[in-house]
């Protein structure tokens, strides 16, 4: 579920699950209530219901027992954010140095300081014999066709790994995403190690080049310094750009424009929204689907006109 909905009746956290992954918005994607000591990653997800604005929801982490039975309820983290109206939350901790300690966690889930639900997951030892090769859930190229200057999001999910790479881009996590602006068409190659084999899946990005009569307004980045949201825009078209006005969509929704001054053939220029306050806290563990639109008013006559936006989850 995306996004704020109604907050009639009364406050609820449902659904409470472990996973090894989520998605974008917070939904569990490998439930499981139990993992090998070498999972990177362990997510506890639920389902908060009628949430008013800045309710704080928080995960306690602890340490139960070990695999022989002995007692060690030992805190290991308690992680907070804050949700409004209905939606799924997601807190995460990642194996310490490695590997998880073998034995039973609890995650207590609270709720502006109150504890609501609690539940538990087992870690046991990773056996030579059971370790299998990583898997790859997906890799995946987002758009997979581009004009030339516009940028691309490529994103993965891997479990089972102790490497992962990306060709030309190097050492990345198990689950990430990263924007990229390719100069010509390329394949990437995402490659997933561990002792028992090696995984690998390929994407392929197009990009078409090409030299014009008419100006060409592109968005190639989009980052958040503070509560300025700034964006990229250049002009890849064959004459100089004239005036025009971005718009900034979040979750659909129009919430500023910016006014692009004129652009010379080639130039990029980085700007910011003046009249929007980006609110959004870091603490948060979902992201937000942004949209960054060049040229929003169509008041430009380019020679492509359903390259203007970006599309980034922040």
């Amino acid at each position: 579920l995306k996004g704020p909905a109604s907050t009639n009746g009364p406050l609820s956290l449902s659904e409470v699950s472990t996973a090894g992954s989520v998605s974008p918005d917070g939904q569990p994607l490998s439930i499981s209530s139990t993992f090998l000591a070498n999972t990177p990653v362990i997510y506890v997800t639920a389902k908060i219901v009628n949430a008013p604005e800045d309710t704080n929801v928080s995960a306690r982490w602890v340490y139960v027992r070990d695999d022989a039975g002995k007692t060690i309820n030992q805190q290991l983290s308690e992680d907070s954010a804050t949700a409004k109206g209905t939606r799924y939350i997601s807190f995460s901790r990642q194996a310490s140095a490695g590997a998880w300690g073998s034995g039973q966690y609890s995650v207590s889930l609270l709720v502006n300081g109150k504890e609501m639900t609690n539940t538990q997951f087992t870690v046991q030892p990773v056996q030579k014999a059971d370790v299998p090769a990583p898997t790859i859930s997906f890799f995946k190229a987002v758009p997979e066709a581009i004009s030339t200057g516009q940028s691309v999001t490529l994103s993965w999910n891997v479990t089972g790994a102790t490497l992962v790479q990306i060709s030309t881009i190097g050492t990345v996590p198990p689950v990430g995403n990263v924007i990229v602006t390719p100069v010509n068409s390329v394949e990437y190659q995402l490659t997933a190690k561990n002792n028992a084999g090696t995984t690998a899946m390929k994407t392929y990005i197009t990009v078409t080049s090409f030299n014009t009569d008419k100006p060409e307004l592109v968005i190639t980045d989009f980052r958040v310094e503070g509560n300025k949201a700034y964006y990229k825009i250049k002009n890849i078209g064959g004459v100089n750009a004239k005036s025009s006005t971005t718009f900034l969509y979040i979750e659909g929704t129009k919430r500023s424009s910016s006014l692009a001054d004129i652009l010379p053939i080639g130039e990029e220029r980085e700007q910011y929204f003046p009249n929007f306050e980006w609110t959004y806290g870091s603490s948060r563990t979902f992201k937000l689907p942004v949209r960054i639109c060049a040229d929003g008013l169509n008041q430009i006559g380019e020679y492509d006109e359903n390259n203007n936006c970006l599309v980034v989850d922040w």
